[in-house]
């Protein structure tokens, strides 16, 4: 029986969870069944909150209804906290900005404490994925209500599973990457690069017929116990430069005139060039594949530079000269991360599942 304050208490069947971005945007988004608003700071946090400085954080309210859940004995709890990630993910690659998800305010007839960890942490305002202007690279205007671009994403139930399943990941690792990158730069690379690999899963290359389902690292790991010279050593050889390669085919394909144009490099030595985009993004590769047969560290020469850079200025002094040659053509994380959001974003464009104004 409900009591006399039944209203007061959390309706079972609305779910409200607390996320933020070091960005500022305006507005809100509302479709059938779900509203992105915004969650104010307290008068004396606002100032810090909303201006661009190293405590610039802004917060929002997921808030969105399901069915009504059959109460009886065995049936499971639903668990909607991935829900709030997955949004996280796309806001991410939309915006090209930094989002975390704090978890839930109120979920099935319960309030909730929300994580507020790394709601508190400090960021380099300057950074592109952080700063409170309108990406370069594929403007998105900052306005929460530009969801309704990618809505497709959660509403089409149409989609194919396999799309939407690889998609999700390919956003939860960009959304990774702009987490860590000031804090493990190389662990943030990484995220790219994995990001670019289920990316490149959608297209198809010639050769591409020997161990289709088996994992990158699984290879690296296999190939590092067969001898020198065995047949099934050298297949595995020849099927890791396949996947490397496509790796770059596919990324390349997604790039176009706008994205030399549309550059947030601030000294032009520093942009992409379409005559050197090939290696750049090959090396990117290769910074992957030396960590892990190697474990040689990379981040201290990948890290996000306030101005913005894309690539290296000149070669790195190290003593191993390959590596050394990979680096020269790697690009930084703030290039890598500006190629991997506009590829993600032309991806689903393609798709139909990006409709801009």
């Amino acid at each position: 029986m409900k009591g006399p304050n039944h209203k007061l208490k959390p309706d079972e069947t609305v779910h409200k969870i607390l996320i933020s971005t070091t960005s500022k945007m305006v507005d809100e988004y509302e479709n059938e069944g779900i509203v992105i608003t915004h969650a104010w700071a307290s008068a004396s946090d606002l100032p810090a909150r909303m201006f661009e400085t190293p405590l610039s954080r802004s917060g929002y309210i997921i808030a969105f209804e399901t069915p009504p859940r059959e109460k009886r004995a065995g049936v499971v709890v639903p668990d909607y906290i991935p829900t709030g990630e997955n949004i996280c993910a796309y806001l991410s690659v939309l915006f090209g900005k930094r989002f975390d998800c704090h978890g839930f305010v109120e979920t099935n007839g319960y309030y909730r404490i929300p994580d507020l960890a790394a709601y508190s942490r400090i960021c380099d305002p300057k950074l592109p994925f952080n700063s409170h202007e309108v990406r370069s690279n594929f403007p998105v205007p900052l306005e929460i209500n530009q969801v309704s671009s990618i809505e497709k994403v959660f509403t089409d139930v149409e989609i194919d599973s396999t799309l939407q399943r690889r998609l999700d990941a390919v956003c939860k690792f960009y959304m990774l990457a702009l987490q860590n990158a000031e804090s493990n730069s190389e662990v943030a690379y990484l995220h790219l690069i994995t990001a670019g690999e289920i990316l490149s899963s959608f297209f198809q290359h010639p050769k591409e017929e020997i161990f289709d389902q088996t994992t990158i690292a699984d290879l690296d790991i296999i190939k590092n116990k067969i001898e020198d010279g065995d047949k099934i050593a050298k297949r595995i050889s020849e099927r890791l430069t396949s996947v490397k390669k496509k790796f770059v085919k596919s990324l390349l394909s997604f790039l176009d005139d706008s994205f030399y144009k549309e550059v947030e490099s601030e000294q032009e030595f520093y942009h992409f060039k379409p005559e050197d985009i090939e290696r750049n993004i090959s090396a990117a590769y290769d910074l992957r594949s030396k960590y892990v047969h190697t474990g040689v560290s990379f981040g201290r020469f990948i890290e996000p530079f306030r101005y913005h850079t894309d690539l290296q200025l000149g070669r790195p002094v190290v003593d191993d000269s390959e590596f050394a040659k990979i680096l020269e053509k790697a690009p930084n994380f703030t290039g890598l991360e500006r190629l991997m959001r506009y590829c993600i974003l032309k991806f689903m464009s393609s798709r139909k599942l990006l409709i801009r104004p």
